[in-house]
């Protein structure tokens, strides 16, 4: 895992990635478009040369000659090893060849890379959840699945994506 200090001039890059409101399929109605950005932007910057920005639908960039989804998932928390990321149903028809998973404090102060999957290893080794499900995963837990999604947990994601 990855720890990173996000920078002012990092925060306003992620502001001008996007021209547009709502990305297309968007749970949140667009709430999430600034810290999927803010994911995106430390991303590249963590590859450097070896990234390029790509901003497509099914994937956001190429690294290493691959096309890699940046998953990204605003927190209170930094990422723990109990956490599961969680891909809905309908984004694992983009064409990627990876999912890049990233934790973003909700006060944009820090970030994490946390992992990384092949995109068929993640559909295959993934728990698949129904929406309105209960998250039982979590003690006490009274947090319902928002739409039918595939659950994996941070212990499960690689450490870096391999070419």
């Amino acid at each position: 895992m990855i720890e990173i200090d996000i920078t002012d001039e990092q925060r306003r890059r992620a502001n001008e990635l996007y021209e547009f409101n709502v990305l297309k399929g968007s749970v949140t109605r667009g709430e999430g478009n600034e810290v999927g950005a803010l994911g995106e932007i430390i991303v590249l910057d963590r590859y450097g040369k070896q990234a390029e920005y790509v901003g497509d639908y099914n994937y956001d960039m190429i690294i290493k000659g691959k096309k890699v989804d940046v998953k990204t998932k605003k927190q209170n928390v930094p990422p723990a090893k109990h956490h599961t990321f969680n891909i809905f149903a309908f984004n694992t028809r983009q064409e990627c060849d990876y999912y890049c998973f990233v934790v973003i404090l909700k006060d944009l102060s820090k970030g994490w890379i946390v992992g990384w999957k092949q995109k068929e290893e993640f559909i295959k080794t993934s728990t698949f959840r129904k929406k309105g499900e209960i998250d039982d995963t979590i003690p006490n837990c009274t947090w319902t699945f928002k739409g039918d999604c595939y659950c994996l947990k941070i212990t499960d994601l690689d450490l870096k994506h391999s070419n």
